[in-house]
């Protein structure tokens, strides 16, 4: 009976220790509930000696929104051995979380110090384990409100955190495992955490991180792997949902990319922000492999591999090594655009080697790149980098190697480009000083425009200093430009030479030196070009003309007809283009002392002043002196003196208006000239009046090949020129001045004549010493060359018959080109003239036979 006794006591004393337990757990419970602000419910509970499971469970938490959630099953186990000793296993839960407004808002650096002590605090209470299967989350996101299926593990292992994730989208799933140890360790122990992340069952990620506390810092050591990625589009999708991320512009995911990480940093014990992560001293090193192309927007295909070694021991980072082999398809690069198809090159390579430098702080590496295509370069250069707070960079034997077959520009085209560029110098974040070797140079094969043509084209760049603040440098130094033949509709093909020197930053450009032609003429040329205008001023050398004519052998315009052996000629202009406004331009053309020839005429100390302006659309020609001191088409005429302006439009430069102001010819010691007038060169035809003034007839009987014919006398008249196609006289008239004159005529052969015809030995005795007072002539002068005079004569010859008046009518017609032909003919003239009388004749002879 004691012994049932005994049993029933043990019972009894066990029951009401499980009844208290439970009761103390209940109470616990529900103390953890009410202080996290939670509202629990369920259907039914079961509980056995291993714990406690309920269905249906359903809580609701207030304090920070609201929250939401439901479980098909919760079961919490008691653990025998560990501390916290229970299990939590939630089956089929399903979370919806809805936050308060305040806390999507920043936390301050108070406020995270408590959310650390509170999750730390946390931890202490939490289940030993935390399993989460099959569950379904609504929680907030960048679009609103997003979902999360899939299964949790959470587990405290002595002083160790481990966490298992599984989350499924669609066909997809990404796991995460972490595991956090140290968290119970003394301050001198070593935290650590392994972290590892699977995409579709592939490993993507890995990451070992020890943190170790030395005295009032923090030693932070680490190695981060990427492994070769697979095609996960899906993920910037899905992180799309979360974030603001614009996954429709992401780049293709990088195939068979991967990345290694190591570093050691010193840290402070109280790291809040970024910059001071930044500032930590350590070293960090990284290789990165990119075996597959993998295209960046708008930049290309890129593909190759990247080693960096850094580090910071003074508070600023500093690459200690650098290797690099790179790669760069440019085929579809939208920033290449902006380039002329021969500029371009498709394929780029980059290697980049590193070396060993003298210098402390200094990163020197071997740079080769390589083009391909369109545009074929070659570059090496030794660089070095001075790593400091006022970083420095120093360029060694830079050399550049382009070459372009074809480039085609906005309206022309460039064919055998080579740029051969060779520099050295340095750049720092105050000056940039660079200088181009002796090597340096850009030659052209060929540059042709719509009008324009340069072969053999070749500019050297040597001694180029580039130098300044590196947002605005200055370019300067000397600049020599040889084209071997340039061709243009208004000069003849030839070639030029410039050199000079270039000034030019961001504000303006200048450009100032002598062009010089092959055919002799050379000029000073000053280039100026700001925001405001472009400005170019030219003064051509003075040109002597008995050592040759250049301009005859530059400009294609320069008359054909036109020789000019003695002289000297001086000219200088300038152009401005200023902005948003009409062109001005300014010219000056001067000669002294001019001789030569023009078609079958000599000419001789021409002076004359020639100015021109264009503004906008308006061309102003000024004569304002001309002076030739004798022509000579025949019979010796001069001086000239003219003085004449002319405007016209840009447009119709030939219909414009002209005006003279002076305009006299001397002819056999008289004058012919023009009262002032303006004509109007639109028309077909102009009517000049002419007049005559005191010719005298004994110069013009000197001149005139008629054997016996002598006289005296001055001539004045009018001669209305009319100028169309050909020159002609329309009813001129000549007189002699009053009193008259005397004319003689002794010729054998007209005398003989005379005795056989009584009527025309009247007129041979009276002509031999005729004294006349009336002398009036009609001038009428055709497009074909031919003069005709109708002329009245009236006097006496004081031998016949006591001086009666004599009245005579005489008919003339000569043919005035053939006559100054034959006057030229004479062994004076030079054998250009006669050469050209002689052609003329010849082209002249069968025109008048088919007439």
């Amino acid at each position: 009976m004691s012994r049932r006794r005994f049993w029933l006591s043990i019972c009894v004393a066990t029951l009401a220790v499980l009844s208290l337990l439970a009761c103390y757990a209940g109470y616990r419970v529900q103390q953890l509930l009410e202080e996290q602000h939670i509202e629990l419910d369920w259907q039914r509970l079961s509980l056995s000696w291993r714990g406690v499971q309920l269905h249906d469970v359903r809580m609701t938490q207030g304090q920070s929104g609201e929250l939401r959630a439901q479980a098909s099953q919760l079961q919490l186990e008691w653990l025998a051995s560990e501390a916290p000793r229970y299990r939590l296993l939630a089956q089929g839960l399903q979370v919806a979380w809805q936050p308060a407004p305040a806390a999507a808002q920043n936390l301050a650096d108070s406020d995270l110090d408590a959310l650390v002590e509170r999750t730390l605090n946390t931890l202490q209470w939490l289940p030993r384990q935390i399993e989460v299967r099959d569950a379904h989350a609504q929680l907030p996101c960048h679009g609103g409100q997003c979902t999360l299926d899939g299964n949790l593990s959470l587990q405290q292992l002595d002083d160790a955190l481990q966490l298992h994730l599984q989350l499924e989208r669609e066909t997809h799933s990404a796991r995460l495992y972490a595991r956090l140890q140290g968290l119970d360790s003394t301050p001198d122990s070593t935290r650590q955490l392994e972290m590892s992340l699977h995409l579709d069952d592939q490993q993507q990620m890995e990451l070992h991180s020890d943190v170790l506390a030395q005295g009032d810092a923090l030693q932070w050591s680490g190695n981060l792997l990427l492994a070769p990625l697979q095609e996960i589009a899906w993920v910037g999708a899905w992180l799309s949902e979360w974030t603001p991320l614009d996954a429709a512009n992401l780049p293709a995911t990088p195939q068979q990319a991967g990345i290694i990480a190591q570093w050691q940093l010193q840290l402070p014990q109280t790291t809040r922000q970024l910059d001071e992560l930044l500032a930590a001293p350590g070293w960090l090193r990284v290789d990165a492999q990119l075996p597959q192309p993998w295209p960046l927007p708008s930049v290309g295909m890129i593909s190759g591999e990247l080693q960096l070694d850094l580090l910071n021991a003074s508070g600023t980072w500093q690459a200690r090594k650098l290797h690099g082999d790179l790669q760069l398809d440019t085929q579809d690069a939208s920033w290449l655009a902006a380039l002329p198809s021969g500029l371009r090159p498709h394929k780029l390579q980059m290697q980049l080697t590193p070396l060993q430098s003298s210098l402390d702080n200094e990163l020197t590496v071997q740079l080769k790149l390589s083009g391909q295509g369109a545009l074929e370069l070659q570059a090496s250069a030794e660089l070095g980098l001075h790593q400091s707070p006022d970083w420095s960079l120093n360029v060694r034997q830079l050399q550049l190697d382009a070459r372009s077959k074809r480039t085609d520009l906005a309206d022309s085209r460039a064919d055998g480009l080579h740029l051969n560029l060779g520099l050295t110098g340095s750049a720092t974040t105050q000056q940039v000083q660079f200088k181009t070797t002796d090597t340096s140079r850009l030659a052209i094969k060929s540059l042709r425009s719509s009008d324009l043509e340069l072969l053999q084209a070749q500019l050297t760049l040597a001694g180029l200093d580039l130098a300044g603040a590196p947002r605005s440098p200055m370019l300067s130094g000397p600049l020599t430009l040889r084209i071997q033949s340039l061709q243009h509709s208004q000069l003849q093909a030839q070639g030029w030479q410039w050199q000079g020197r270039l000034e030019a930053d961001s504000a303006s450009q200048k450009l100032d030196g002598a062009l010089l032609a092959d055919s002799g003429l050379s000029m000073a040329l000053r280039l100026n070009n700001t925001a405001d205008a472009l400005g170019l001023n030219a003064t051509v050398d003075e040109l002597f003309l008995r050592a040759g004519n250049p301009l005859a052998q530059t400009l294609a315009s320069w008359p054909p007809l036109l020789t000019l052996d003695n002289g000297r000629i001086q000219a200088d202009a300038s152009l401005s283009l200023p902005t948003g406004k009409p062109v001005q331009l300014r010219a000056k053309l001067s000669g002294k002392g001019l001789a030569g020839i023009y078609d079958r005429s000599t000419l001789s100390g021409v002076d004359a002043e020639l100015h021109l302006h264009l503004a906008g659309e308006r061309l102003t020609l000024e004569l304002p002196s001309l002076i030739a001191k004798q022509l000579d088409p025949g019979i010796e005429l001069g001086p000239l003196q003219l003085q004449a302006s002319y405007q016209a439009s840009l447009q119709q430069p030939l219909e414009g208006s002209l005006t003279h102001q002076r305009a006299e010819l001397g002819i056999l010691g008289g004058s012919l000239s023009l009262e002032p007038a303006t004509w109007a060169l639109d028309r077909p035809s102009q009517l000049l009046p002419l007049k005559l003034s005191s010719l005298d007839l004994q110069e013009l009987f000197r001149v005139y090949p008629a054997e016996g014919l002598a006289g005296n006398g001055l001539i004045d008249g009018t001669l209305p020129l009319r100028l169309g196609g050909a020159i002609s006289i329309e009813q001129g008239l000549i007189e002699a001045r009053p009193p008259g004159g005397q004319l003689s005529f002794h010729s054998p052969r007209i005398r003989a004549m005379g005795q056989a015809n009584p009527g025309m030995k009247l007129v041979t005795d009276a002509l031999e010493d005729f004294h006349y007072d009336l002398l009036s002539s009609s001038v009428d002068y055709d497009q074909s060359g031919t003069l005709q005079l109708g002329m009245r004569l009236h006097g006496q010859n004081p031998a016949i018959e006591k001086g009666r008046p004599i009245h005579f009518n005489i008919n003339l017609e000569e043919d005035i080109p053939a006559l100054l032909a034959s006057l030229q003919l004479t062994d004076k003239v030079s054998g250009i003239i006669q050469q050209r009388i002689q052609q003329w004749m010849r082209q002249r002879v069968p025109q008048e036979s088919k007439e």
